[in-house]
């Protein structure tokens, strides 16, 4: 089924529809810095080096007065990440809208699962519902209104389904190759959606009738060759070895333990120490590797399976999934959803924000379920009897929608809130950059580890503010690195400012 103009239509007022509802989000923030975690300020900080055409920026001076959370110094000074994410929010940090991006990936989203839905057979209401269901999942709309990773792969993992079920509808090169671009850009963002997207990929073009595979084998291959070069020259660029992931080299460096693996963990010593304000990062992480072993897998597989199910809205979403099992057209979401959920498990670490892949595949399977019951309505009953059986799908429908309803109220409620963290530190931070100062941050002992505020520009002689940790008598011997700056000290406790030249 090849969709018609009135999808198109329908898929436009979408993107519109979800691009306008991020911007709701990030608009209704206060001024300030808008990061909430530490992620987004990565990631913020790694769009604007690729904005200013550099993957990495050479080490600081005396680099330790510059770590922070997921962010290497040496041998670079780099994003612990692969830059896919970053490569989308780049043109707009660069024209100065950064959350426009987010914005207009919600909108993709939805009108990516539309048309999905539309290849793969399911009536135009289905289409919607899956859509509907998207805005309807508070978790799923909270992410939209970050700067978080997830927001650029859920949308590749959107396109991944709607190549795979337009390759199904019309099997042709450009189609295969679209489909294997996703996955590949995929891996550039986040490696386990791509590897899994690769999997279900590959898995669906040997499934096609008649074989088309040996066809298109170059251009599968194609683009996952393009992404494999690009992931080397990126580890290569960054940590000097075409092998070793700056992910890897950030471990290496602070936390061997953390990264995939279960059960017991092999001895390793970290090259130096987490500065003091994010130890307790460190042990959190070290915690929660230690209790992953394959004793505790089963009830963990059960812990994670009820966050994927939790992200709907209403429990009641999860029948309805199971029984779009069934429908072919979307086999290659249900095969992604598999892996990648198989692939997560080798992960300690874990929350919903982890599991967001999932739902573009949780959403169109629950469309296809009640399209598929309501078909069976149709046909096993009588026309006078239809109705009735139709009403138990249609009640739940209506109680789905007022849920989401609801959770879409609660996020827009809380977006103002949603920058908080930073927000308190930001008015001493801009008077701190008016004065185009090098400031000592003093962390205090009960500091929040997923609070760090050493951000820094890409160019530190460039940029209005720099922020350094203080190392107490050793701050001197910064100073002659920065002598046009005034210097300060800011005391994070109280926010007091001590010039100290």
């Amino acid at each position: 089924m090849k969709p018609g103009r009135a999808d198109r239509i329908c898929a436009l007022s979408l993107f519109a529809l979800g691009a306008g509802l991020g911007a709701a989000f990030f608009l209704r923030m206060p001024q300030g810095a808008r990061p909430s975690i530490q992620d987004e300020a990565v990631y913020l900080l790694q769009a604007r080096m690729l904005a200013s055409g550099r993957l990495t920026y050479p080490s600081p001076p005396l680099p330790e007065f510059f770590e922070a959370a997921h962010v290497l110094v040496v041998p670079c000074y780099a994003a612990k990440y692969f830059p896919g994410h970053a490569a989308v929010l780049a043109p707009f940090v660069a024209l100065g809208v950064p959350w426009l991006a987010p914005c207009l990936l919600f909108g993709a989203t939805l009108a990516l699962l539309f048309l999905a839905a539309r290849w793969a057979q399911l009536p135009p209401w289905a289409g919607l519902t899956a859509a509907g269901l998207v805005v309807g999942s508070g978790e799923m709309v909270a992410i939209f209104g970050t700067f978080l990773s997830q927001t650029t792969s859920v949308a590749l993992v959107a396109a991944a389904i709607a190549a795979g079920t337009a390759l199904r509808a019309r099997p042709t090169p450009l189609r295969a190759a679209l489909l294997f671009a996703c996955a590949g850009a995929a891996g550039l963002v986040r490696p386990f959606v791509g590897a899994a997207l690769a999997v279900a990929a590959a898995a669906w073009l040997l499934h096609l009738r008649p074989r088309p595979w040996r066809r298109f084998a170059a251009a599968a291959l194609g683009p996952l060759a393009v992404a494999a070069l690009l992931t080397a020259a990126v580890c290569r660029a960054t940590t000097g070895s075409w092998t070793v992931s700056p992910w890897t080299l950030y471990a290496r460096q602070y936390m061997p333990f953390d990264g995939p693996g279960i059960g017991p963990l092999r001895p390793a010593e970290a090259r130096q120490q987490l500065p003091p304000h994010l130890a307790r990062l460190g042990e959190a992480f070290l915690d929660s590797r230690r209790l992953h072993t394959y004793a505790r897998l089963p009830a963990e597989v059960q812990r994670r399976g009820q966050i994927v199910e939790d992200l709907a809205p209403g429990q009641l979403v999860i029948p309805f999934a199971l029984t779009g099992l069934l429908w072919a057209p979307l086999w290659i979401a249900s095969a992604f959803a598999l892996v990648f959920f198989f692939l997560q498990l080798t992960f300690h670490f874990v929350s919903a924000t982890y599991y967001l892949e999932m739902y573009p595949w949780l959403a169109l399977a629950a469309a296809a379920g009640a399209s598929v019951l309501l078909r069976a309505a149709g046909r096993l009953a009588p026309r006078q009897w239809a109705p009735l059986l139709a009403a138990p799908v249609l009640l739940v429908g209506l109680f789905v929608t007022v849920q989401g309803v609801e959770n879409l109220r609660e996020e827009l409620k809380r977006a103002p809130l949603a920058d908080a963290p930073y927000a308190r530190y930001e008015p001493t931070f801009a008077w701190l950059r008016r004065q185009r100062a090098l400031v000592f941050l003093r962390y205090p002992p009960e500091w929040n580890p997923n609070l760090d505020l050493t951000y820094n520009e890409p160019d530190l002689q460039k940029a209005q503010l720099v922020r350094a940790i203080d190392l107490g008598p050793r701050d001197a011997q910064l100073l002659p690195w920065f002598p046009d700056r005034p210097a300060y000290q800011l005391d994070l406790a109280n926010l007091s400012v001590q010039r100290i030249r």
